[in-house]
């Protein structure tokens, strides 16, 4: 077993969950910002992990540690601890799979497949992405044109905003470049919030300089 240990916040908040001292949300949005030990058979490989499965009753469950020290004896015998975040082991959980943290201790907490769903939801991308191209205008640096990438039945479609409520196809590709080649883009992602601000400068006619990303 190799001896790694992430950070022990997640341990501490999964008691207080238990005591009733905070909400099951709480703990989740700890959970996915956190690294988890996962045990894999023999050696681990580099192209792929496949973590320890377990059961209760009809229930399937990935088996997830906060530390290598919560690894039973029984459990990690002939098994490889592998820290991986745990982001990548709910995104990559099978539909219909729950994952347990610190199976067989005290502290353990199940997410049943359903909460697991869930919580694969907060880590997926929203449905429409937004871009936004800045300029100085009278010394201050502003909005000039918004973009957006939303989805259809047929895939992405991207657009570039011509008034309120008035969209345009993005001819010249800029969305799909950006997204490419970041680096090299005139234009840089910013969050809904953001872009509802940039709207209601539209519908003003005013244009400063953003509160929020």
């Amino acid at each position: 077993m190799n001896d790694q240990r992430p950070d022990k916040e997640l341990e501490s908040i999964m008691l207080r969950a238990q005591a009733g001292e905070v909400a099951s949300e709480q703990v989740a949005s700890l959970l996915i910002r956190s690294d988890l030990v996962a045990l894999v058979d023999g050696e681990a490989g580099a192209a792929s992990i496949e973590p320890l499965v377990v059961h209760r009753g009809d229930a399937t469950f990935l088996a997830a540690f906060t530390a290598a020290d919560k690894v039973p004896a029984e459990l990690g015998t002939g098994r490889t601890a592998v820290v991986i975040p745990a982001r990548t082991l709910v995104g990559g959980a099978a539909d219909g799979v729950g994952i347990v943290v610190n199976p067989g201790a005290p502290d353990a907490m199940e997410i049943p497949p359903t909460a697991l769903a869930a919580l694969r939801d907060l880590l997926a991308p929203p449905s429409t992405r937004y871009f936004m191209r800045e300029q100085v205008i009278e010394g201050k640096l502003v909005p000039v044109s918004v973009f957006r990438r939303r989805m259809d039945a047929e895939g992405p479609v991207d657009e570039r905003l011509l008034d309120v409520d008035s969209w345009t196809e993005d001819k010249f590709r800029t969305v799909e470049k950006a997204i490419r080649f970041p680096l090299e883009a005139d234009i840089e992602e910013i969050s809904v919030e953001a872009a509802q601000e940039v709207f209601e400068m539209v519908a003003r006619r005013t244009y400063t300089p953003l509160r929020r990303r």
